[in-house]
């Protein structure tokens, strides 16, 4: 037995048929006045029954049949007709005002087809519905402007995606469809008081840095020191890749797992790894060399040296590439001087993007536990939607006591939202 529970709604007759429920039933609201004159003088001039769909019951669509009367205005200057109406009816949608919440909370968790399936409207009405939802969830956050702003990409579903972040914060700002020149600027722009930022933390994507200048003319633009470091690995990579390359097998087996060794910081390996490192220095040259200048690069952007010192580590670190090793580590070089004053930033500050990068991770995870969100739901999802949020109470705007008696209730600022992260990063 259904029992329906809306107030408006007088249940006639209920039929079950295979995977539907029939319930007919009708309107119980009578009209005050005519919605076009306001008159009170109508009179019933028909009726009509109207299938409005409602929240399913287990596995079976539930469908209301139902008839509402329709009215004939009697002012002489109106005579329009009217329909009655139903406040449990979304009248925009053909459905109850509880099944719209319900497609509200299914169609973020599943596809807008099998929710069309499950509820028997279209997969356009379920579209439409669920992205209304979310636009108007959107409207009620206004997430505060970071003084150190973290800028970068994720792939997800094929497309490179782009993420801001409150760097001081640990938080999430926003999620965009895209990272052309053209989106970074336009996101830029709609952030509020945008003079508060003050660093901006990225990689070097041109695309970035030249709508961060445009934008934000006095922002310092900080290279994170993950991306640059990541390149010496690179090219120690490829460096040995070329040495094996030029071995027989028995003397390349005789390196196996070097690449584990020689990518892991000297400091981190264990005392067999370190016995294993000693023996192929001493037997390859070029391994040798490829280690020293990944390690002793790395010790530049691991220390605390003022910024003039590390820019001189850095020009002696360059002039002592031998010339055999130097088209391995061309693309790192060429990075860091065609980027310079970006990259050395870094010492000024001591600022990274480490956060943006553990944030990437949980997202992408998110995306993948789902079945192939779309980006819209995802956005939501990770912004406002089951997101947790981290607010602050601010008292600059606080009316001081004694003042006509009363003091005002503090601002509460919204940071972002909060996702967990891993501090080794």
């Amino acid at each position: 037995m259904i029992t329906l529970n809306l107030p408006s709604i007088t249940v006639e007759k209920i039929e079950h048929i295979d995977k539907f429920v029939h319930i007919y039933a009708r309107s119980n609201e009578v009209p005050k006045r005519c919605p076009h004159c306001t008159c009170r003088d109508f009179y019933v001039h028909g009726n009509k029954r109207q299938l409005i769909m409602d929240e399913p019951h287990g596995s079976r669509k539930v469908g209301l049949l139902l008839r509402r009367d329709r009215y004939k205005c009697q002012d002489q200057w109106c005579k329009k007709t009217f329909m009655q109406g139903c406040s449990d009816v979304n009248e925009s949608h053909r459905a109850t005002n509880r099944l719209i919440e319900y497609i509200h909370e299914v169609g973020i968790e599943e596809p807008f087809t099998w929710v069309a399936e499950r509820v028997g409207l279209t997969e356009g009405n379920i579209r439409k519905i669920v992205l209304n939802y979310i636009n108007q969830t959107e409207k009620k956050y206004s997430f505060e402007t970071p003084s150190v702003l973290g800028i970068d990409e994720l792939h997800l579903n094929k497309t490179m995606r782009l993420i801001l972040t409150n760097i001081e914060e640990n938080t999430v700002i926003d999620l965009i469809e895209d990272r052309t020149k053209k989106t970074v600027i336009n996101a830029l722009t709609r952030l509020k008081d945008r003079e508060k930022i003050k660093f901006v933390a990225m990689d070097m994507w041109r695309p970035y840095k030249e709508a961060v200048y445009a934008v934000l003319p006095h922002a310092v633009i900080v290279i994170d020191k993950f991306h640059i470091v990541k390149m010496a690995n690179e090219a120690v990579e490829k460096g040995r890749k070329s040495l094996r390359e030029s071995m027989t097998a028995e003397l390349a087996l005789a390196l196996k797992n070097d690449r584990f060794v020689m990518l892991r910081r000297e400091e981190r390996l264990s005392v067999r790894q370190s016995i294993l490192l000693s023996g192929w220095t001493e037997n390859y040259p070029q391994l040798k060399e490829l280690h020293r200048l990944k390690e002793e690069f790395f010790s530049i952007f691991d220390s605390r040296m003022p910024r003039a010192q590390a820019e001189a580590a850095y020009a002696a670190w360059e002039q002592s590439i031998p010339d055999d090793l130097a088209h391995f580590f061309k693309p790192l070089t060429t990075a860091v001087n065609g980027w310079h004053r970006e990259v050395f930033n870094y010492f000024d500050t001591w600022i990274t993007n480490a956060y943006t990068e553990s944030a990437n991770k949980v997202i992408k995870g998110i995306y993948n536990l789902g079945r192939g969100y779309s980006f819209k739901v995802l956005r939501a999802k990770t912004l406002y939607i089951q997101a947790e949020h981290k607010e602050k109470m601010s008292f600059k705007k606080s009316i001081p006591a004694g003042v006509l008696g009363f003091t005002r209730a503090p601002d509460i600022l919204n940071y972002g939202v909060i996702i967990p992260h891993d501090d080794e990063n």
